[in-house]
């Protein structure tokens, strides 16, 4: 993985995307998606915690919430917003190198269930070593979810198309493209995997239980101000967004698609 691209990202993380209106619609679409499964007393494992949104709204709710990342100034901006909460922990790792960075997890504990928001699981060409390495941390009947950019996203196709830019509007369909932050000297690849593909490299240890689209009608983040300047287009498409959500042939269409495992006893 690359770190230097993920520190690079994290200064204005918040601006291009938290801080939304579509970024806050869709991350509370998550956040419902968590509450069902994750209470107070819980201890949960984050994947890729960026800037720490997600880890805030656990904790407050007074879940335990171990937050990982591989970037630093990811993980120092996540301290300073959970700063003096009691429920959260931080630790650097690699989903890369788990096996060499499994100690940086306190006192090797089991999970009640594990997550990774909005594409860090984009990062690695190979799923099923996390899911291995996942099935000795969470515990039976636990619950596991990821959310993925797919590998076919209408919006991105049709919107790139329409302004001939074809190489953007087609990247993801070989399943991988070359990312470049603006201003860093370090590109990195991003992998596209397909929700078949997940469940079958989580298959061995876990079961899919869900699945559903995270921008379908929505765009992607690079087209959220053309979208929020038009504020009756915007409710339109979420109101779409909540008809179509839980339909799980349409994920695979969206920007990203969220998907839920349990852990097999």
């Amino acid at each position: 993985m690359n770190q230097p691209a993920f520190d690079h990202l994290a200064a204005n993380y918040d601006h291009t995307f938290t801080h939304t209106e579509i970024g806050r619609w869709l991350r509370g679409r998550i956040h419902a998606r968590l509450n069902t499964h994750f209470f107070p007393g819980c201890n949960v494992l984050e994947l890729g915690c960026g800037t720490g949104e997600d880890t805030l709204h656990l904790a407050n709710q007074g879940i335990h919430v171990t937050a990982t990342d591989i970037s630093p100034r990811m993980l120092e901006i996540t301290r300073h917003k959970t700063q003096n909460n009691p429920f959260v922990q931080t630790a650097e790792l690699d989903l890369r190198e788990l096996t060499s960075t499994q100690s940086v997890l306190p006192d090797a504990k089991i999970f009640d269930g594990a997550f990774s928001n909005f594409g860090p699981l984009n990062a690695l060409d190979d799923w099923k070593p996390l899911a291995h390495w996942l099935a000795s941390r969470v515990k039976p009947g636990g619950i596991v979810g990821l959310g993925v950019m797919g590998p076919f996203c209408v919006w991105e196709i049709m919107w790139h198309g329409m302004h001939l830019d074809f190489k953007t509007a087609t990247r993801r369909l070989k399943g991988y493209a070359t990312f470049k932050p603006d201003g860093s000297a370090a590109p990195m690849k991003i992998y596209y995997p397909t929700i078949q593909r997940l469940e079958a490299d989580f298959s061995e240890w876990f079961m899919p239980i869900h699945v559903e689209s995270i921008g379908l009608f929505l765009p992607p983040s690079d087209v959220y101000g053309v979208i929020e300047k038009r504020p009756r287009l915007m409710t339109r498409l979420i109101n779409l967004e909540k008809r179509f959500a839980e339909n799980p042939t349409l994920a695979r269409f969206a920007d990203h698609y969220w998907i839920e495992f349990e852990r097999k006893s």
